[in-house]
C-alpha cells in the first residue's frame, strides 16, 4: 500500500482527477490523504466531493472547511448561512445535492492525522510548543512566525525543529511548494499547497518513494473569486 498526500484542491476537480490518474491511485491499494481546503473558491466542489468519496480519501480540517461546516450547520438548524464572499455562496449551491452528507463528513474531520510515519496538518504547528501545544486556530491558519497579519514574512516552518516523523501541510499557497530535508537527505517537512487555484500546479507526495508529483492547472476559473477574498 502506498501513502499519497495531495495539497489544497479548492474545487479544482479536473486537476484532482488528472493527478489521481497520473498517480494511478487505487482505493484498494493506496491510502489517500488531503491537506484540507478542498471545496471553496474553485469551479467544481461537487466534483471534488465525488472523487473524495470514490477514493475513500481522508482529510484534515482546513480553515475553509471550518467555515463551510458552520454554514451547513446553520442550515441544519434552520438558520440562513452567513456568507461573506461570492465563492462561498457558489460552493453552497454546488454542494446542494449532498449538503447533509458533506456536513456530517466535515463534522468528523480531525485537526491532524498522526501515524508512526507522519503527521498531517492543514496549516502547520506551533514551532515552539509542538504538536501537543498547537491551538485550533494555529492548526487551521498559522502561516508567519512570529504570528502577524498578512501573508508576508518568515514562516512557522523556518523555526521548526524536525522530529522523527515527516510533517505534511498545506494552506500556504503564497509560500509555494516546500520540501525540507535532513542532512542525510531524508525529507522531514513537505508543504503541498502549490497554488492550483491560482493557475499554478496541484501537487502530491508519495511517502514510500519520497517523491513529488505535479500536474498543471488546466484552467483559472477559480481566480474570478480571489479579488478581495480572504485566506
Amino acid at each position: 500500500m502506498r501513502t499519497l498526500f495531495i495539497g489544497d484542491l479548492h474545487g479544482c476537480a479536473a486537476e484532482f482527477a488528472a493527478l489521481l490518474a497520473t498517480l494511478d491511485c487505487r482505493p484498494s491499494r493506496d491510502y489517500l490523504l488531503l491537506t484540507g481546503d478542498a471545496f471553496s473558491r474553485g469551479p467544481d466542489p461537487l466534483g471534488v466531493w465525488e472523487q473524495i468519496r470514490a477514493h475513500r480519501a481522508a482529510m484534515v480540517m482546513g480553515n475553509h472547511e471550518a467555515r463551510l461546516l458552520k454554514q451547513l450547520q446553520a442550515r441544519r438548524d434552520g438558520q440562513p448561512p452567513k456568507v461573506k464572499w461570492p465563492d462561498q455562496q457558489y460552493t453552497l449551491e454546488q454542494l446542494e445535492p449532498v449538503w447533509e452528507e458533506v456536513c456530517d463528513w466535515l463534522a468528523d474531520l480531525p485537526l491532524f492525522i498522526e501515524t508512526v510515519d507522519f503527521v498531517l496538518v492543514h496549516a502547520g504547528i506551533n514551532p515552539e510548543k509542538g504538536l501537543a501545544g498547537t491551538s485550533r486556530d494555529e492548526f487551521l491558519a498559522i502561516r508567519t512566525w512570529p504570528p502577524a497579519k498578512g501573508i508576508t514574512g518568515l514562516r512557522w516552518h523556518d523555526f521548526y525543529q524536525p522530529g522523527g516523523k515527516l510533517l505534511v501541510f498545506g494552506h500556504d499557497a503564497p509560500g509555494g511548494l516546500v520540501l525540507k530535508r535532513r542532512p542525510d537527505g531524508r525529507p522531514y517537512l513537505v508543504g503541498l499547497d502549490s497554488g492550483c487555484i491560482y493557475g499554478k500546479e496541484l501537487s502530491a507526495y508519495i511517502l514510500e518513494e519520497e517523491r513529488l508529483v505535479q500536474v498543471p492547472a488546466s484552467q483559472q476559473e477559480g481566480s474570478r473569486w480571489l479579488a478581495g477574498n480572504d485566506a
